[in-house]
Formats: C-alpha cells, sequence, structure tokens
C-alpha cells in the first residue's frame, strides 16, 4: 500500500483523521492525526447546502410552461406610437424629456412613435406608469376554420388525371 501522506510504499496502511479528512498512512505519519478504527460517515443526510442546490437545480431543471406566464388575451395596441406620442404631447413634454424620466434614450421613444420598434415588457410598463395610458388591450377571440381543400379545380382536374 501506499501511504497517502508522504506516498511511501508500506506493507500496511492505519486509517488517521488529520484536519477532518481520512487517510491511510504508514506508522511514522501517523502522529500527525487521530487513529479511527472506520471511516468517519455523516450521519443523518446530506450537507443543507447541498440538499438546497440539488433542489434549485431540480427545479430550473425541470420542464417549464412557457405561456402560462404570458398574459394571452392582451396584445400591444394597434396604435401604440400614436397613443405613446398624443399622451407625450398632451404633457408637453419631449421624446427627450419622456426618455429622461422612464430612463431610456430619445432614440428609443422616437422608434417607438414611428413604429419601427415594439418594447418589452419593462418598457411597456414604464410608459403606461409614466405617460398613465393603457399600451395594451383585449383580444377577441379568434376562430380558425379548418381547411377544405382548394376551391377551385386543379391542373389534374383539367386534363382529366386520376389522383387514385
Amino acid at each position: 500500500m501506499i501511504c497517502e501522506l508522504c506516498g511511501a510504499t508500506v506493507p500496511s496502511a492505519r486509517l488517521v483523521a488529520i484536519e477532518g479528512t481520512v487517510l491511510s498512512v504508514c506508522a511514522s505519519c501517523q502522529r500527525f492525526g487521530v487513529g479511527v478504527s472506520t471511516p468517519e460517515r455523516r450521519v443523518g443526510g446530506s450537507d443543507p447546502v447541498i440538499a438546497e442546490r440539488l433542489s434549485v437545480r431540480a427545479k430550473r431543471m425541470g420542464t417549464k410552461d412557457v405561456l402560462k406566464d404570458l398574459e394571452t388575451d392582451e396584445d400591444f395596441a394597434a396604435d401604440l406610437g400614436d397613443r405613446v406620442r398624443h399622451a407625450r404631447e398632451s404633457r408637453g413634454w419631449k421624446q427627450a424629456e419622456l426618455g429622461a424620466k422612464i430612463n431610456e434614450r430619445a432614440s428609443v421613444i422616437a422608434k417607438l412613435e414611428s413604429g419601427g420598434l415594439m418594447p418589452d415588457d419593462v418598457l411597456l410598463r414604464k410608459l403606461e406608469r409614466v405617460l398613465e395610458v393603457r399600451l395594451k388591450e383585449k383580444l377577441g377571440k379568434v376562430s380558425v376554420k379548418k381547411y377544405a381543400g382548394p376551391s377551385s379545380a386543379t391542373l389534374g382536374d383539367l386534363v382529366g388525371l386520376d389522383p387514385r
């Protein structure tokens, strides 16, 4: 056997606890620790930190319904840019002033008002809070029609080919 502390080859090794670690050591290295008869085992389960990390990992690795958190009955207003512009102008603010109030650049406000930018949820909430205007609106029910096939004759119908 090999001593795990000094690396010497010895015929027999002894188990010794050195600073909380159980090692197989030779007779000369035995003096650095306290002799144990069997390796120490933790009683009472695993470390609470490890258990917490494993539960967080299991939660992170599990499946998640991404549509659950979405507001499925609301969407951006069709005239979002116009609503922002009218609310800003009614308060007498310039684009730079509105940008400063919501901590965004004036170019973001300009793109938003022109329709070149669709805001994320954070920006949308900031605008709704500062301008005191609703920028989302309820959606109506969408009806889905089943596809019934082509409504007119195909080339195969005209030529008289049998599709079977």
